[in-house]
Protein backbone atom coordinates (compact mmCIF):
# COMPACT_ATOMS: atom_id res chain seq x y z
CA UNK A 1 0.00 0.00 0.00
CA UNK A 2 1.36 3.44 -0.93
CA UNK A 3 2.31 6.16 1.41
CA UNK A 4 -0.14 8.20 0.06
CA UNK A 5 -3.13 5.83 0.61
CA UNK A 6 -2.15 5.01 3.96
CA UNK A 7 -2.35 8.17 4.72
CA UNK A 8 -6.08 8.71 3.16
CA UNK A 9 -7.30 5.23 4.86
CA UNK A 10 -5.91 6.45 8.09
CA UNK A 11 -7.16 9.77 8.63
CA UNK A 12 -10.53 8.81 6.85
CA UNK A 13 -10.88 6.50 9.74
CA UNK A 14 -10.38 8.92 12.40
CA UNK A 15 -12.59 11.34 10.50
CA UNK A 16 -15.48 9.24 10.65
CA UNK A 17 -14.76 8.42 14.10
CA UNK A 18 -15.44 12.14 14.96
CA UNK A 19 -18.33 12.52 12.37
CA UNK A 20 -20.18 10.35 14.51
CA UNK A 21 -19.97 13.32 17.84
CA UNK A 22 -22.80 15.84 18.18
CA UNK A 23 -21.80 19.33 18.57
CA UNK A 24 -21.78 18.77 22.51
CA UNK A 25 -17.86 18.03 23.02
CA UNK A 26 -14.98 19.05 20.27
CA UNK A 27 -13.46 15.48 19.93
CA UNK A 28 -10.90 15.55 16.76
CA UNK A 29 -8.23 13.80 16.19
CA UNK A 30 -5.09 15.72 17.19
CA UNK A 31 -2.20 16.87 14.60
CA UNK A 32 0.97 18.24 15.33
CA UNK A 33 1.59 21.94 14.83
CA UNK A 34 4.82 23.18 13.63
CA UNK A 35 6.57 24.45 17.29
CA UNK A 36 7.57 27.56 15.51
CA UNK A 37 4.50 29.13 14.58
CA UNK A 38 2.65 31.63 16.32
CA UNK A 39 -1.05 31.99 15.83
CA UNK A 40 -3.57 29.58 13.54
CA UNK A 41 -5.17 30.62 10.19
CA UNK A 42 -8.38 29.06 8.82
CA UNK A 43 -9.73 29.50 5.25
CA UNK A 44 -13.16 29.20 4.55
CA UNK A 45 -15.11 29.05 1.13
CA UNK A 46 -18.70 29.11 1.21
CA UNK A 47 -21.77 27.04 -0.83
CA UNK A 48 -20.02 24.47 -2.74
CA UNK A 49 -19.22 25.41 -6.07
CA UNK A 50 -16.70 23.62 -7.90
CA UNK A 51 -14.73 26.33 -8.46
CA UNK A 52 -13.83 25.04 -4.70
CA UNK A 53 -12.26 22.34 -6.43
CA UNK A 54 -10.68 23.51 -9.80
CA UNK A 55 -9.53 26.64 -8.82
CA UNK A 56 -8.88 27.90 -4.81
CA UNK A 57 -7.69 24.12 -3.68
CA UNK A 58 -5.92 23.17 -7.51
CA UNK A 59 -4.40 26.35 -8.16
CA UNK A 60 -4.10 27.87 -5.15
CA UNK A 61 -3.62 25.88 -2.14
CA UNK A 62 -2.56 22.54 -3.34
CA UNK A 63 0.38 24.42 -4.97
CA UNK A 64 0.74 26.08 -1.44
CA UNK A 65 0.83 23.16 0.46
CA UNK A 66 -1.52 23.87 2.91
CA UNK A 67 -5.91 22.86 3.69
CA UNK A 68 -8.61 24.92 3.66
CA UNK A 69 -12.51 24.92 4.45
CA UNK A 70 -15.35 23.87 2.07
CA UNK A 71 -19.27 24.72 3.50
CA UNK A 72 -21.41 23.10 1.23
CA UNK A 73 -25.81 22.86 0.82
CA UNK A 74 -26.31 18.97 1.79
CA UNK A 75 -29.05 19.20 -1.22
CA UNK A 76 -26.39 20.75 -3.99
CA UNK A 77 -23.92 18.14 -3.74
CA UNK A 78 -23.56 16.66 -7.30
CA UNK A 79 -25.40 19.43 -9.19
CA UNK A 80 -24.26 20.56 -12.36
CA UNK A 81 -21.68 23.75 -11.15
CA UNK A 82 -21.20 22.21 -7.44
CA UNK A 83 -19.22 19.93 -5.95
CA UNK A 84 -19.44 16.09 -6.60
CA UNK A 85 -19.24 12.78 -4.07
CA UNK A 86 -15.69 12.42 -5.32
CA UNK A 87 -14.58 15.71 -5.06
CA UNK A 88 -15.74 16.39 -1.29
CA UNK A 89 -13.67 12.79 -0.48
CA UNK A 90 -10.51 13.86 -2.33
CA UNK A 91 -11.03 17.57 -0.88
CA UNK A 92 -11.10 15.53 2.48
CA UNK A 93 -7.77 13.14 2.14
CA UNK A 94 -5.55 16.44 1.01
CA UNK A 95 -6.13 17.72 4.43
CA UNK A 96 -9.39 19.61 3.99
CA UNK A 97 -12.39 20.13 5.85
CA UNK A 98 -15.87 19.43 4.72
CA UNK A 99 -18.41 21.93 6.70
CA UNK A 100 -22.37 22.31 6.61
CA UNK A 101 -24.16 25.31 5.48
CA UNK A 102 -27.44 24.09 5.77
CA UNK A 103 -29.11 21.92 3.39
CA UNK A 104 -30.95 24.27 1.01
CA UNK A 105 -28.95 27.08 1.96
CA UNK A 106 -32.27 29.08 3.90
CA UNK A 107 -31.40 31.59 5.65
CA UNK A 108 -31.42 30.91 9.26
CA UNK A 109 -31.56 34.46 10.73
CA UNK A 110 -34.82 35.73 12.02
CA UNK A 111 -35.88 38.63 9.39
CA UNK A 112 -37.92 42.11 10.59
CA UNK A 113 -41.34 43.00 10.02
CA UNK A 114 -41.67 46.67 8.55
CA UNK A 115 -45.88 46.91 8.54
CA UNK A 116 -48.52 46.25 10.91
CA UNK A 117 -49.77 43.31 11.44
CA UNK A 118 -54.11 42.92 11.49
CA UNK A 119 -55.47 40.03 12.83
CA UNK A 120 -57.03 39.18 9.11
CA UNK A 121 -54.03 39.72 7.38
CA UNK A 122 -52.71 36.70 4.95
CA UNK A 123 -49.52 38.99 4.39
CA UNK A 124 -46.33 40.07 6.28
CA UNK A 125 -44.32 42.75 4.47
CA UNK A 126 -40.88 42.09 5.64
CA UNK A 127 -37.36 43.11 4.73
CA UNK A 128 -36.82 40.12 2.59
CA UNK A 129 -39.18 37.98 1.59
CA UNK A 130 -36.49 35.09 1.35
CA UNK A 131 -38.90 32.78 3.93
CA UNK A 132 -41.90 32.67 1.70
CA UNK A 133 -39.90 30.69 -1.13
CA UNK A 134 -41.39 27.30 0.22
CA UNK A 135 -44.88 26.92 0.70
CA UNK A 136 -45.88 25.45 3.74
CA UNK A 137 -42.60 26.38 6.08
CA UNK A 138 -43.62 27.28 9.35
CA UNK A 139 -42.98 30.79 10.37
CA UNK A 140 -42.79 32.13 14.12
CA UNK A 141 -43.98 35.48 14.28
CA UNK A 142 -43.02 37.22 17.65
CA UNK A 143 -42.67 40.97 18.87
CA UNK A 144 -40.70 39.20 21.94
CA UNK A 145 -43.68 38.87 24.08
CA UNK A 146 -46.09 37.17 22.18
CA UNK A 147 -45.90 35.36 19.33
CA UNK A 148 -47.98 33.28 16.58
CA UNK A 149 -47.15 30.29 14.06
CA UNK A 150 -47.97 31.07 10.35
CA UNK A 151 -47.73 28.96 6.50
CA UNK A 152 -45.73 30.27 3.86
CA UNK A 153 -47.47 30.20 1.06
CA UNK A 154 -45.22 32.31 -1.30
CA UNK A 155 -44.00 35.32 -1.48
CA UNK A 156 -43.75 38.52 -4.18
CA UNK A 157 -44.05 42.09 -3.38
CA UNK A 158 -45.72 45.46 -4.11
CA UNK A 159 -45.78 49.35 -3.83
CA UNK A 160 -45.99 48.61 0.20
CA UNK A 161 -42.29 46.74 -0.08
CA UNK A 162 -41.78 42.73 0.00
CA UNK A 163 -44.06 40.15 1.73
CA UNK A 164 -44.59 36.66 2.22
CA UNK A 165 -48.08 35.42 1.66
CA UNK A 166 -49.82 33.35 4.54
CA UNK A 167 -51.59 29.96 3.84
CA UNK A 168 -54.45 32.00 6.85
CA UNK A 169 -54.89 35.15 8.37
CA UNK A 170 -52.40 35.50 11.24
CA UNK A 171 -55.02 35.72 13.91
CA UNK A 172 -53.19 38.52 16.17
CA UNK A 173 -52.05 42.18 15.67
CA UNK A 174 -48.68 43.26 15.97
CA UNK A 175 -47.48 47.00 15.76
CA UNK A 176 -44.17 46.89 13.77
CA UNK A 177 -42.85 49.56 15.86
CA UNK A 178 -42.74 47.20 19.02
CA UNK A 179 -39.62 45.37 16.86
CA UNK A 180 -41.77 42.08 15.53
CA UNK A 181 -39.68 40.08 14.07
CA UNK A 182 -40.40 36.59 11.77
CA UNK A 183 -38.14 33.37 11.56
CA UNK A 184 -38.85 29.88 10.80
CA UNK A 185 -40.18 27.54 13.32
CA UNK A 186 -37.94 25.21 15.08
CA UNK A 187 -38.34 22.09 13.13
CA UNK A 188 -37.13 24.06 10.22
CA UNK A 189 -34.29 24.97 11.51
CA UNK A 190 -33.47 21.39 13.30
CA UNK A 191 -33.67 20.03 9.90
CA UNK A 192 -31.13 23.26 8.07
CA UNK A 193 -29.15 22.37 10.94
CA UNK A 194 -29.05 18.25 11.55
CA UNK A 195 -30.27 16.97 8.29
CA UNK A 196 -27.48 18.72 6.68
CA UNK A 197 -24.61 17.14 9.05
CA UNK A 198 -26.17 13.64 7.73
CA UNK A 199 -26.78 14.03 4.70
CA UNK A 200 -23.06 15.40 3.74
CA UNK A 201 -21.73 12.38 6.06
CA UNK A 202 -23.43 10.08 3.30
CA UNK A 203 -20.75 11.40 1.29
CA UNK A 204 -18.16 9.71 3.15
CA UNK A 205 -16.96 12.98 4.85
CA UNK A 206 -16.72 13.64 9.19
CA UNK A 207 -18.66 17.06 9.48
CA UNK A 208 -18.28 18.99 12.68
CA UNK A 209 -18.63 23.00 12.23
CA UNK A 210 -21.02 24.86 10.21
CA UNK A 211 -20.81 28.45 8.01
CA UNK A 212 -24.18 30.34 8.07
CA UNK A 213 -25.72 30.90 4.68
CA UNK A 214 -25.78 34.59 4.92
CA UNK A 215 -24.30 35.34 8.06
CA UNK A 216 -27.89 34.81 9.20
CA UNK A 217 -27.17 33.65 12.61
CA UNK A 218 -30.32 34.57 14.60
CA UNK A 219 -31.24 34.11 18.54
CA UNK A 220 -32.58 30.71 18.11
CA UNK A 221 -30.44 29.15 15.68
CA UNK A 222 -27.87 30.19 18.27
CA UNK A 223 -29.43 28.30 20.91
CA UNK A 224 -29.45 25.46 18.50
CA UNK A 225 -26.46 25.06 17.07
CA UNK A 226 -24.57 23.50 19.14
CA UNK A 227 -26.88 20.54 19.04
CA UNK A 228 -25.28 19.57 16.38
CA UNK A 229 -21.91 21.44 15.76
CA UNK A 230 -19.01 22.06 17.23
CA UNK A 231 -18.33 26.24 16.06
CA UNK A 232 -19.59 27.92 13.85
CA UNK A 233 -17.11 29.85 11.64
CA UNK A 234 -19.31 32.70 11.25
CA UNK A 235 -21.24 32.78 14.45
CA UNK A 236 -19.46 36.66 15.25
CA UNK A 237 -23.24 37.98 15.84
CA UNK A 238 -23.30 35.90 19.03
CA UNK A 239 -19.61 37.44 20.27
CA UNK A 240 -20.05 41.16 19.23
CA UNK A 241 -19.32 41.25 15.12
CA UNK A 242 -17.06 39.86 12.90
CA UNK A 243 -12.99 40.16 12.09
CA UNK A 244 -12.01 39.32 15.29
CA UNK A 245 -9.60 36.99 16.25
CA UNK A 246 -9.81 34.79 18.72
CA UNK A 247 -7.42 34.35 21.65
CA UNK A 248 -8.12 30.43 23.18
CA UNK A 249 -8.82 31.25 26.37
CA UNK A 250 -11.71 33.61 25.52
CA UNK A 251 -13.09 31.59 22.94
CA UNK A 252 -16.81 30.65 23.99
CA UNK A 253 -18.02 27.59 21.42
CA UNK A 254 -19.90 27.31 18.93
CA UNK A 255 -19.25 31.31 18.04
CA UNK A 256 -16.69 32.45 16.22
CA UNK A 257 -15.95 35.35 13.98
CA UNK A 258 -14.36 35.40 10.39
CA UNK A 259 -13.59 38.31 7.53
CA UNK A 260 -14.00 38.15 4.20
CA UNK A 261 -11.26 38.58 2.57
CA UNK A 262 -12.06 39.46 -1.02
CA UNK A 263 -10.58 42.25 -2.98
CA UNK A 264 -13.39 45.31 -1.67
CA UNK A 265 -13.75 43.81 1.12
CA UNK A 266 -10.07 43.66 2.55
CA UNK A 267 -7.28 45.31 1.38
CA UNK A 268 -3.60 43.78 1.60
CA UNK A 269 -2.84 46.25 4.11
CA UNK A 270 -5.93 45.18 6.57
CA UNK A 271 -5.37 41.50 5.59
CA UNK A 272 -1.83 42.17 6.73
CA UNK A 273 -2.68 43.90 9.70
CA UNK A 274 -5.53 41.06 10.69
CA UNK A 275 -2.75 38.49 10.33
CA UNK A 276 -0.39 40.83 12.51
CA UNK A 277 -2.87 40.32 15.22
CA UNK A 278 -3.00 36.86 14.81
CA UNK A 279 0.81 36.44 14.94
CA UNK A 280 1.33 38.90 17.84
CA UNK A 281 -1.79 37.10 20.43
CA UNK A 282 -0.98 33.32 18.72
CA UNK A 283 -4.40 33.71 18.38
CA UNK A 284 -7.00 32.02 15.78
CA UNK A 285 -7.91 33.43 13.24
CA UNK A 286 -10.71 32.31 10.04
CA UNK A 287 -10.88 34.34 6.52
CA UNK A 288 -13.70 33.71 4.25
CA UNK A 289 -15.12 34.24 0.97
CA UNK A 290 -16.76 32.38 -2.16
CA UNK A 291 -14.52 30.49 -5.03
CA UNK A 292 -16.33 31.43 -8.18
CA UNK A 293 -14.32 34.42 -10.06
CA UNK A 294 -16.92 37.04 -9.95
CA UNK A 295 -16.53 37.16 -5.88
CA UNK A 296 -13.09 38.72 -6.68
CA UNK A 297 -11.67 36.49 -4.84
CA UNK A 298 -9.29 34.36 -7.60
CA UNK A 299 -6.32 31.88 -6.76
CA UNK A 300 -3.99 34.28 -7.17
CA UNK A 301 -5.11 36.44 -4.41
CA UNK A 302 -5.55 33.54 -2.50
CA UNK A 303 -2.10 32.92 -2.70
CA UNK A 304 -1.21 35.71 -1.51
CA UNK A 305 -2.60 35.82 1.63
CA UNK A 306 -1.58 32.32 2.16
CA UNK A 307 1.94 33.79 1.81
CA UNK A 308 1.37 36.75 4.15
CA UNK A 309 0.04 34.15 6.70
CA UNK A 310 3.58 32.13 5.83
CA UNK A 311 5.94 35.04 6.13
CA UNK A 312 4.38 35.75 10.10
CA UNK A 313 4.77 32.15 10.69
CA UNK A 314 1.00 31.47 11.20
CA UNK A 315 0.17 27.73 10.71
CA UNK A 316 -2.67 27.50 8.31
CA UNK A 317 -4.58 24.86 9.37
CA UNK A 318 -8.77 23.28 9.48
CA UNK A 319 -10.96 24.70 11.38
CA UNK A 320 -11.25 21.37 13.19
CA UNK A 321 -7.52 21.07 13.89
CA UNK A 322 -7.33 24.84 14.90
CA UNK A 323 -9.41 23.88 17.72
CA UNK A 324 -7.77 20.38 18.62
CA UNK A 325 -4.39 22.17 18.74
CA UNK A 326 -5.65 24.92 20.86
CA UNK A 327 -7.37 22.30 23.04
CA UNK A 328 -10.45 23.83 22.88
CA UNK A 329 -13.46 22.17 24.20
CA UNK A 330 -16.97 22.36 25.32
CA UNK A 331 -18.54 19.87 27.62
CA UNK A 332 -22.51 20.32 27.21
CA UNK A 333 -25.16 21.60 25.03
CA UNK A 334 -26.56 23.06 27.99
CA UNK A 335 -23.56 25.11 29.45
CA UNK A 336 -22.58 26.70 25.65
CA UNK A 337 -26.98 27.36 25.23
CA UNK A 338 -26.80 29.46 28.88
CA UNK A 339 -23.47 31.08 27.43
CA UNK A 340 -25.00 32.22 24.18
CA UNK A 341 -28.50 33.72 26.00
CA UNK A 342 -25.87 35.88 28.12
CA UNK A 343 -23.76 37.24 25.25
CA UNK A 344 -26.11 37.38 22.08
CA UNK A 345 -27.49 40.68 20.90
CA UNK A 346 -30.94 39.23 19.65
CA UNK A 347 -32.04 41.75 16.58
CA UNK A 348 -28.40 42.62 15.86
CA UNK A 349 -25.90 41.46 13.13
CA UNK A 350 -23.19 41.77 10.61
CA UNK A 351 -23.23 40.91 7.66
CA UNK A 352 -20.76 38.01 6.32
CA UNK A 353 -21.38 37.99 2.55
CA UNK A 354 -23.62 34.99 1.91
CA UNK A 355 -23.87 35.19 -1.64
CA UNK A 356 -24.44 32.57 -3.41
CA UNK A 357 -22.72 31.27 -6.76
CA UNK A 358 -25.86 32.17 -8.96
CA UNK A 359 -25.27 35.83 -7.17
CA UNK A 360 -21.88 36.38 -9.10
CA UNK A 361 -21.66 40.01 -9.60
CA UNK A 362 -19.48 42.52 -8.94
CA UNK A 363 -19.34 43.77 -4.97
CA UNK A 364 -17.74 46.69 -3.24
CA UNK A 365 -16.51 47.76 -0.08
CA UNK A 366 -20.19 49.53 0.90
CA UNK A 367 -21.72 46.34 1.09
CA UNK A 368 -20.11 45.72 4.72
CA UNK A 369 -23.59 46.50 6.28
CA UNK A 370 -24.93 46.11 9.70
CA UNK A 371 -28.48 45.70 10.13
CA UNK A 372 -31.37 44.90 13.08
CA UNK A 373 -32.74 41.62 11.72
CA UNK A 374 -30.26 38.96 12.82
CA UNK A 375 -29.02 38.53 9.06
CA UNK A 376 -28.23 40.52 6.48
CA UNK A 377 -30.54 42.61 5.06
CA UNK A 378 -31.05 42.12 1.45
CA UNK A 379 -31.80 45.00 0.77
CA UNK A 380 -27.98 44.83 -0.28
CA UNK A 381 -29.18 42.49 -2.84
CA UNK A 382 -29.95 45.03 -5.22
CA UNK A 383 -27.60 47.62 -4.13
CA UNK A 384 -24.48 44.97 -4.37
CA UNK A 385 -25.35 42.72 -7.34
CA UNK A 386 -28.19 44.90 -9.16
CA UNK A 387 -31.55 43.29 -10.26
CA UNK A 388 -29.87 40.78 -12.34
CA UNK A 389 -28.04 39.28 -9.61
CA UNK A 390 -30.87 39.27 -7.67
CA UNK A 391 -32.46 37.05 -10.14
CA UNK A 392 -29.53 34.98 -10.41
CA UNK A 393 -29.22 34.33 -6.71
CA UNK A 394 -32.99 33.29 -6.35
CA UNK A 395 -32.95 31.11 -9.83
CA UNK A 396 -29.44 29.56 -8.12
CA UNK A 397 -31.33 28.16 -5.22
CA UNK A 398 -34.85 27.14 -6.84
CA UNK A 399 -36.24 30.46 -4.96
Amino acid sequence: MSNQRRFTTTRRGALRAVGATVGGATLVARTTAASNTTGKLVFTYDDGPVEDFTHTYRRAHRKEGVPGCSAVPARSVGQPNYLSEAQLRTLEDEGWEIMSHSVHHRALGDITVTEDIAPDDRKLYVKTNLHGKRAGDPLVVSDGSRSTTVTAAGRGSDDRGEFVQLDTQVGKAFAASDGVTERYADEVLHTALGESKKRLETHGVAVTNMVMPYGAYGARTQELAGEYYTAVANGGLAIGGRAQVHRPEDITLPHLSRAMFRRGKMTEAKQGTFLDRIADADALGILGGHSWWQERLPPSRVRTAIRMAKARNIDIVTLRDALSEFEITRTTTETTTETTRRTRSPTTETSDDGLAPGQRGTTTATSETTVGDGQPGFGWLAAIVGVGGVVALRRRFGE
